[in-house]
C-alpha cells in the first residue's frame, strides 16, 4: 500500500518547556550524536542498529518528530508492527489539525494492513473517520477490509455473507462521495460476484437437500421454498453486476474527460 511511503511528511514541532538551558544543551547534543549514528546505519539498511540508536537520540531528544518518523520506517523493514504503530502514535503529539491527526491513523490503518492485522487497520481507520466522516480513503479500505474478511479476494476462500454485504455498504458510502470512483464499481462487482457464488452454492444445497429426502412432502417443500428464495437473490445480485459494469464504464469515461479537460 502507496501509503506506508508516507511515513516521513511534514509534521510540525512540537515545543517542550521546563528544560534548563545547559541541560537542554547535553540532550541535543547526545541526540545528534545517537541520530547520526542512525542515519549511517539506515544508509547501510542495517535497520536494527538503526533503531537502537533512533531510540537513544530520542531518549535525549523526544522533540524530533522526523526522527520518530525515522524509526518507524526502520521498524516497518525489521517486520515490527507494533513497534512501528508505537512511534506513529507519539507524532499525533506533534499534531493540531484534524486532517493532520487523520492522517497519522491512516498510516497507522496502512501499516497494520501491510502486516495483515485486519481488525487493528479497520481500528484505525475507523479513528480517521471520526476526525474526517468523509474520508473516501478510508471508507473504501474498510470497504476492501469486509471484502477480504467475505472470502472475496480469494476463490479458495470460505464466502461469508454478512461481512460481503457489510462491504457493499462502506462501497456505496464511497460512490456517494465520489460518483466517479471507477476502481470502487469494479470492487464492488467483484463483491457482488462473490455473493452471486453464494446464492448458487445456497441454492444448490437446497435442491439436493428436496433429492435425499423426496419421501418427505414437507422438508421437499422447504427445501424448494428456499432454493427459489436463493435463485431470487442470486438474480437481484446478477441485475446489481450488471449496473456496475455500467456505472464503472461512464465512470472510466468521466475521468477520461476530467483528465483531458486538465490539459
Amino acid at each position: 500500500m502507496k501509503r506506508l511511503a508516507r511515513v516521513g511528511l511534514v509534521f510540525g514541532v512540537l515545543a517542550l518547556g521546563g528544560t534548563g538551558v545547559g541541560c537542554a544543551d547535553k540532550e541535543n547534543e547526545a541526540a545528534k550524536q545517537h541520530r547520526i549514528k542512525a542515519s549511517n546505519h539506515m544508509a547501510k539498511k542495517e535497520y536494527k542498529e538503526a533503531a537502537e540508536a533512533y531510540a537513544l537520540s530520542l531518549q535525549a531528544d523526544p522533540k524530533q518528530e522526523k526522527v520518530w518518523e525515522k524509526k518507524a520506517f526502520a521498524h516497518i523493514e525489521l517486520g515490527e508492527i507494533d513497534k512501528a504503530s508505537e512511534a506513529v502514535l507519539k507524532l499525533l503529539e506533534f499534531k493540531t489539525t484534524p486532517a493532520e491527526k487523520a492522517e497519522i491513523y491512516r498510516t497507522l490503518a496502512s501499516i497494520y494492513m501491510k502486516g495483515g492485522t485486519l481488525d487493528d487497520a479497520e481500528k484505525y481507520f475507523n479513528e480517521a473517520l471520526k476526525l474526517e466522516p468523509k474520508d473516501e480513503a478510508s471508507l473504501g479500505w474498510i470497504a476492501e477490509i469486509y471484502a477480504q474478511r467475505g472470502g472475496a479476494r480469494s476463490m479458495a476462500a470460505p464466502i461469508v455473507k454478512a461481512d460481503l454485504e457489510k462491504s457493499l455498504s462502506y462501497y456505496d458510502q464511497v460512490i456517494a462521495i465520489n460518483p466517479n470512483s471507477a476502481n470502487t464499481y469494479l470492487n464492488k462487482r467483484v463483491v457482488m460476484g462473490r455473493l452471486m457464488e453464494y446464492e448458487r452454492q445456497q441454492m444448490e444445497m437446497a435442491k439436493s437437500e428436496a433429492v435425499e429426502n423426496a419421501k418427505d412432502p414437507k422438508v421437499v417443500e422447504e427445501a424448494n421454498a428456499r432454493a427459489a428464495e436463493h435463485l431470487k437473490q442470486m438474480e437481484a445480485y446478477n441485475s446489481q453486476f450488471a449496473d456496475m459494469t455500467k456505472k464503472f464504464s461512464e465512470a472510466q469515461k468521466a475521468t477520461k474527460a476530467q483528465a483531458a479537460n486538465q490539459k
